[in-house]
């Protein structure tokens, strides 16, 4: 992701690699297993550079404190996994797979919106 985001910029990237995640679980809701470990291929690669770029935006978007907004980060991304795990629970137990996956493409159409409306921004 770091050779991309030089080449085209944080916000794209971060965009390209939330659809390849939402690429990937769409995969995941097919029966064929080598589509589904396909697009548990896309959606690890796509959180890891997501999560790579938005980490790495933290440092220059703020004015000052720049330790406190990383940990603030670090703390927001380890709280919103771990309520996210929670309720994917609950989408598991109700709705199974389907329905977990519902979940998390909410969360990615969330994360596709909030990031373009940040490149927007500062472009």
């Amino acid at each position: 992701a770091g050779a991309m985001t030089v080449r085209y910029g944080r916000g794209p990237v971060l965009l390209f690699s939330t659809a390849v995640m939402l690429g990937g679980l769409l995969l995941t809701l097919f029966s064929s297993l080598w589509l589904i470990f396909i697009g548990m291929l896309l959606f690890s690669a796509g959180f890891f550079a997501a999560h790579s770029v938005a980490s790495s935006w933290i440092g220059p978007r703020a004015r000052r404190a720049r330790g406190q907004a990383s940990s603030l980060y670090l703390f927001s991304y380890y709280l919103g996994s771990s309520m996210a795990g929670t309720l994917g629970g609950v989408f598991w137990h109700n709705y199974g797979w389907n329905g977990v996956g519902g979940f998390i493409a909410l969360m990615l159409l969330a994360a596709l919106l909030t990031g373009a409306c940040l490149h927007k921004r500062l472009k």
